[in-house]
């Protein structure tokens, strides 16, 4: 009868430990100075320039840009006077640069979904992209309009639930024009724990109710002698 109670311990021991792969919902204003839940290095307190070998570790994602024929590098926390020029729901400040570069997020932690806010600036119209997850493209549009500051483009883009990835890569549609993104959002998947672990809770678990079972054993005749 002792057994079927220590069964079940173990069990939702075991479930307790299976929920720490759990997710979280990560989203950011690419210009905060600390994760907003999660785990990751803080944002840089200042804009920083980064391309080519040179990364960027923030908010539990490294920021990757490689350039394109501009050859000039992505800004991460840039200020693009967003407010002023009627660019909602985009805000200062943004991760901005050539929009003829590729923009890698590498995830610090599997996640299995990702989504942002993306303008086009300079050029009237409409435009686009494609983010790149795994080997399967998912396309973007955004709409074109005028504000204080000139033509604009806006729209945003959402993966939806997929299997869990690590990296995503946003190419553009439009390379002669500049790209910002803002209010970035993922599902970040808490690692579960290694099997070693797993096995010496187990153990333990029934070495504990071992020890209760002993313990409620009654007294033989010659214990008690």
């Amino acid at each position: 009868m002792t057994k079927f109670p220590v069964l079940c311990a173990v069990a939702t021991l075991t479930f307790g430990v299976a929920q720490a792969s759990t997710l979280y919902l990560n989203t950011f204003d690419l210009g905060q100075t600390a994760p907003a839940g999660g785990t990751g290095a803080a944002a840089p307190l200042s804009p920083t320039t980064f391309s080519g070998a040179d990364t960027l570790d923030a908010l539990g994602i490294t920021f990757d840009y490689s350039e394109g024929p501009s050859a000039t590098g992505a800004i991460y926390g840039d200020t693009i006077s967003t407010g002023a020029n009627g660019l909602s729901p985009l805000s200062d400040p943004v991760l901005d640069g050539p929009a003829d570069g590729t923009l890698t997020l590498n995830f610090d932690e599997p996640t299995d979904f990702v989504s942002f806010d993306v303008l086009f600036g300079i050029e009237p119209g409409d435009s686009g992209g494609l983010v790149t997850i795994g080997a399967t493209p998912f396309g973007f549009t955004t709409t074109g309009g005028q504000g204080s500051g000139g033509f604009f483009s806006i729209g945003s883009f959402s993966s939806g639930t997929l299997s869990p990835f690590s990296q995503a890569v946003i190419t553009f549609d439009d390379p002669g024009t500049q790209f910002a993104i803002d209010n970035l959002s993922y599902d970040a998947i808490a690692p579960a724990p290694e099997p070693a672990s797993l096995m010496l809770l187990i153990a333990g678990t029934l070495l504990m109710g071992a020890l209760v079972r002993v313990r409620r054993s009654p007294l033989r005749a010659s214990d008690r002698t």
